[in-house]
């Protein structure tokens, strides 16, 4: 019989999925330069400490290094500028993100499997 995964475990495997769907619905292309590169950063509008947007997809935006984190005009180094960004090219994914990202949620192991099962099904696994 196989072990049980822990919850821990699950939400690794949580991570790695929402992290491929991510980079996947972008055409592995940084969103912001529009540059194809082999090490795509999955982004979240909200940090994955907010249970509740943690593996929503349209909390998600692929970045490439420097659009994510190395720029001055990055996503953590300019949160305004990213802000202004994400009004023009994801409006409505900042609207659903602004609406939600005040809920509590709390996952149960059941809520977990069923999550990862979207993300794969997304994902064609």
């Amino acid at each position: 019989m196989p072990r049980q995964i822990s919850k821990k475990g699950l939400e690794k495997k949580l991570d790695s999925a929402w992290s491929r769907v991510i980079r996947l619905q972008s055409g592995n292309q940084c969103e912001v330069c529009g540059i194809h590169h082999d090490q795509l950063n999955a982004h979240h509008i909200v940090g994955r400490r907010n249970l509740r947007l943690r593996w929503e997809i349209y909390n998600g935006v692929s970045l490439c290094p420097g659009c994510h984190t190395f720029r001055t005009k990055s996503a953590h180094q300019d949160s305004e500028w990213f802000h202004n960004w994400l009004e023009e090219n994801r409006s409505e994914d900042l609207k659903l993100v602004n609406l939600t990202r005040e809920e509590i949620k709390k996952w149960s192991m059941e809520d977990l499997h069923e999550k990862l099962g979207e993300l794969n099904g997304l994902l064609g696994d």
